[in-house]
């Protein structure tokens, strides 16, 4: 088993010179998966033909996404991405290839030190010795190299440029880079009457795309973008940052299809990092707790906490999509009631959040009776059928229970009791009062083919 210890007694760093780089705050718009960066850069540029390099980029950046837009003209000719290289001990050796290096192999209590020029590190070290002999060496244990061959710790982008003359280009530099995500969540306390909820929201922002961004204007962007190709996959991040507060109000508005919101102070987001901002806060939304009973989803009760997305309920901002995590307030405290997902909401939407399934309220659906009772002019059996529906309340309060049904293909209800409201072309709703300590029935009759 080969074991490598490269050591390093110099280190070399070769680049490319000639371009000089001021850089602001960049914007930094971020959506589900990717971002969007746009920063002002100085180039100093010479006359003539000449290559000059673009630093301080991330690991992450798109290449074919670059886009230099100088506010004097310039003709960028070539442009290359030159990516970080990961400085691993065989990394090194490959670079090292045409310099002096000893190898030491271990032999019993002796080592063995061989020293030469490095031909080849593919299958093996293959060394040359300054007498000519060709050593392959299999099984080594440590090679000592005498400098660093060039290798790039970042990425960059080389740009060759053509210029008439010696001057300072000014331009914003955008790209895309995957790794920059962010989501949102939510917290929902009702009050113990549950006519009320408390709702605060955090975003969770991750850098993992390598590169700092230092005091960002930050945009988050909520809604779905068509991509042709997915990410590319990311490291998980290193470390969490402490809570941000938002002093001023956070600014949401349209942008095409989509909203953005925008934060009020800039942001630095270091790479590796997680940070936590505060987002959306409404201290009093207006809510109705409803019990549902649909036995095409659930055999249960669920319980489902309701309210509209407007200033007449507390709220009226655009909701991104997120985890919404449900308390309600007690006398000894708060308590967890559940959790659900919301998704993206407009100003003027519906809300409506499950929670959990109701323990004191039981449903039980029986079909009692099926008969064929005809045949259509096609041949297709005309089916009746009787369902009962049996809802036990063993709460110490009356409740009232929405019973929803799915109906099968061509349906006519020919009783009922109680009456039903037809919701769409498949679905009847049935609005069932349930006494505390009691039982309530639906009962109904449909006919029906397919």
């Amino acid at each position: 088993m080969k074991r490598l210890a490269v050591v390093v007694i110099a280190l070399l760093v070769g680049s490319l010179g000639g371009a000089q780089q001021n850089i602001a705050g960049p914007n930094v718009t971020i959506y589900s998966d990717m971002a969007l960066v746009e920063e002002l850069r100085t180039l100093t540029i010479s006359s003539g033909e000449r290559d000059y390099l673009i630093e301080d980029l991330p690991k992450t950046l798109l290449p074919d996404s670059v886009l230099f837009r100088p506010l004097k003209e310039i003709e960028i000719i070539e442009q290359e991405f030159l990516p970080a290289q990961e400085l691993t001990g065989w990394q090194l050796l490959q670079n090292a290839v045409g310099q002096e290096v000893e190898v030491t192999v271990a032999r019993s209590l002796v080592p063995k030190t061989y020293r030469g020029t490095l031909l080849s590190v593919e299958d093996g070290i293959v060394l040359q010795e300054v007498t000519g002999r060709v050593q392959i060496i299999k099984e080594f244990s440590e090679v000592s190299l005498a400098q660093l061959g060039e290798y790039r710790k970042a990425p960059a982008l080389r740009w060759r440029i053509q210029s008439d003359s010696s001057r300072q280009v000014q331009g914003k530099l955008s790209y895309l880079v995957s790794g920059l995500s962010w989501s949102a969540y939510y917290t929902a306390i009702l009050n113990e009457n549950e006519t009320q909820m408390a709702l605060t929201s955090w975003v969770t922002v991750q850098n993992t795309s390598g590169r700092d961004y230092k005091n960002a204007k930050l945009t988050l962007i909520a809604g779905e973008l068509r991509r042709l190709a997915p990410p590319a996959p990311v490291s998980p991040p290193r470390a969490v940052a402490p809570l941000a507060a938002q002093e001023k109000e956070l600014e949401t508005k349209p942008t095409f299809e989509y909203h953005q919101y925008e934060f009020p102070r800039r942001i630095t987001l270091n790479d590796r990092q997680t940070l936590e901002l505060s987002f959306i806060r409404a201290d009093a939304v207006t809510v109705s707790k409803h019990y549902v009973y649909e036995a095409a989803i659930s055999p249960q009760v669920r319980v489902e906490i309701r309210s509209v997305n407007d200033g007449a309920h507390g709220l009226g901002i655009a909701l991104p999509a997120g985890v919404v995590r449900l308390y309600k307030e007690t006398q000894d405290g708060i308590q967890l009631i559940g959790e659900d997902s919301l998704s993206h909401t407009p100003t003027g939407e519906k809300i409506v959040l499950v929670p959990g399934v109701a323990f004191d309220l039981k449903a039980e659906r029986v079909l009692k009776d099926r008969q064929v009772v005809g045949r259509d002019e096609l041949g297709r059996e005309l089916y009746r059928d009787t369902y009962e529906i049996t809802l036990r309340n063993q709460k110490d309060s009356d409740v009232v229970i929405e019973v929803k049904e799915r109906l099968p293909g061509i349906w006519k209800i020919i009783s009922s009791e109680p009456s039903y409201e037809k919701l769409d072309a498949s679905t009847v709703l049935f609005t069932v009062p349930v006494k505390a300590r009691a039982a309530a029935k639906v009962t109904y009759t449909l006919e029906w083919k397919y």
